[in-house]
């Protein structure tokens, strides 16, 4: 039978041959009703499949929730920015429900910031966690706390395999690490020289999500017969004449390759381009460059040329569907698969302008 929700409780109350009272009593679980009635209001709900409606019980209760989301702070314009506006979409949303969210900044480049931080957003009491996971250690660590404290949380960005989240919505990272390399590998040959760039990080402090793409990159490497030597370069954009210095002697080193391939594991790919900017031009006609998030500051270069490939995650909505789901479980019990995949979205010149998500 279909689930009726406009049924009236004076019906059901009719049908079942008690008083209204009984009936409201059985719906809400106030006890006070003979075990007689209580069976006789239950079977007429079973027979008319009879489901209440829990928008307006949850607007009636007027209960409060309180969400935190721990986050990197941003530049505007920058990924995380993407981020927050699509939990504040969500929250734009959920508003009616009495739904609130406060956010914790860390610094992404020091993993005493995410302790720190950390400690404060467990100094208060909160139904629900969103949870950026570039400090991978770290963020195990509070996951256990929340665990003990049975807080559900969420994970964004990137995943982190063997812990209670109640979900994770981010891209594929190894995924988006072996679509790279074929498209990088396509484009340069089998010959070429390829680098890694880590922008103002040492690659002993990569993230959790660049670990991961370089992983399924290399597998793709090994698995189609790379055989050249794969580089890590360490550049400091607030450094750039030492930086410049170092691209310089990398690139004249490669100087019998007829292409040489660059990716950046993050969002920071346009500060790889104004580096190369600086960079002798008659070394640079051999690089092409692939990199990550399709922010503003990566697709102009994109457009330009001077980017071949971004692919994108879609940050903006990473948050939002994080924070619905987290109201979604509180408000009405919901429950969502655990692994929720972005798609990994493949961005050139050609097609950026029409790229309806690349915001989101």
């Amino acid at each position: 039978m279909t689930p009726k929700t406009n049924v009236r409780i004076i019906d059901i109350a009719r049908m079942a041959e008690v008083s209204v009272g009984t009936v409201d009593r059985v719906l809400h679980n106030r006890g006070h009703v003979s075990e007689n009635k209580r069976i006789r209001v239950e079977k007429v709900l079973k027979e008319i499949g009879y489901k209440p409606n829990m928008v307006a019980r949850v607007l009636a209760s007027k209960k409060k929730y309180t969400f935190a989301a721990i986050i990197p702070t941003f530049t505007p314009g920058s990924y995380w920015e993407l981020v927050r506006e699509g939990i504040n979409r969500g929250l734009d949303e959920l508003s009616k429900f009495n739904i609130n969210i406060r956010y914790f900044y860390f610094d992404q480049h020091d993993k005493q910031s995410f302790i720190d931080t950390s400690k404060e957003l467990l100094k208060k009491d909160f139904d629900g966690i969103i949870i950026a996971t570039l400090m991978g250690e770290h963020v195990i660590e509070l996951s256990q706390t929340l665990d003990a404290g049975e807080i559900p949380y969420i994970y964004i960005d990137s995943n982190i395999s063997g812990q209670n989240n109640y979900a994770y919505f981010g891209g594929d990272s190894s995924a988006s690490g072996q679509v790279a390399a074929k498209l990088l590998l396509n484009e340069i040959g089998h010959d070429a020289s390829i680098f890694f760039a880590h922008i103002k990080l040492t690659y002993s402090e990569i993230s959790v999500q660049m670990k991961a793409r370089e992983t399924g990159f290399m597998q793709y490497m090994q698995e189609n017969g790379y055989k050249n030597k794969v580089y890590h370069l360490e550049l400091d954009p607030d450094n750039a004449e030492e930086s410049v210095t170092r691209l310089e002697a990398f690139l004249r080193e490669q100087n019998e390759m007829l292409q040489i391939g660059g990716i950046v594991l993050n969002s920071r790919t346009y500060e790889l381009v104004k580096l190369l900017e600086m960079v002798d031009p008659a070394l640079c006609k051999k690089v092409k460059l692939i990199g990550h998030d399709a922010i503003d500051s990566n697709t102009e270069p994109l457009k330009e040329g001077k980017i071949t490939y971004l692919l994108s995650q879609r940050p903006g909505e990473q948050g939002y569907n994080a924070l619905m789901a987290l109201g979604n479980y509180r408000l009405f019990n919901e429950t969502i698969s655990k692994d929720n995949y972005m798609p990994i979205d493949i961005l050139i010149k050609e097609n950026v302008d029409y790229y309806n998500n690349h915001k989101s």
